[in-house]
């Protein structure tokens, strides 16, 4: 998944699209902690697609955005998405074939390791941890990676994604 300059108003729409489904669908329609996090799904679209310092910026921005909206621990959210950003614009260079299970498997590693750092930068016991990690993390996880690659399946054709069964 490339994006260069010429395709700039994809972007745009993808980006204002997420955010409606992470901010305005999902509560709506999904209760609980298992629910799909499209604003995780955004980050690695955009951080796979761009140079590691882009994708920590990136990250950033949309751990700003979590920070804003949820009762953690200020900053949590923060770290946590730039360390996702900057580690999935390396997972590209990695993982260059692009296919849908490469997709679905940065979307669930993301987001299940997302999770685990938030709660330890909100400094949450280990028991807790421990519940985040084997039960609700990996529904959650499951959740983004299925909701993640039906987004690339719909956007393939804008971000010229040379997906491979």
């Amino acid at each position: 998944m490339t994006f260069s300059r010429g395709n700039r108003l994809p972007i745009v729409v993808l980006v204002v699209a997420l955010l409606l489904m992470q901010y305005f669908v999902r509560p709506r329609f999904w209760h609980g902690a298992a629910a799909p996090d499209f604003l995780l799904i955004l980050l690695i679209m955009l951080a796979s697609s761009s140079r590691p310092g882009t994708g920590a910026i990136t990250g950033f921005m949309t751990g700003l955005l979590a920070d804003a909206f949820t009762p953690a621990a200020m900053g949590a959210a923060m770290l946590a998405h730039t360390i996702i950003g900057y580690l999935a614009s390396w997972a590209r260079a990695v993982f260059f074939a692009e296919n849908y299970l490469v997709h679905a498997g940065l979307f669930f590693a993301g987001c299940w390791l997302r999770n685990l750092l938030v709660l330890i930068f909100s400094g949450t016991s280990f028991a807790e941890l421990l519940h985040e990690a084997v039960t609700v993390g990996l529904l959650q996880s499951l959740t983004t990676a299925v909701a993640g690659t039906v987004v690339v399946f719909i956007t393939r054709e804008w971000f010229d994604v040379r997906l491979e069964a």
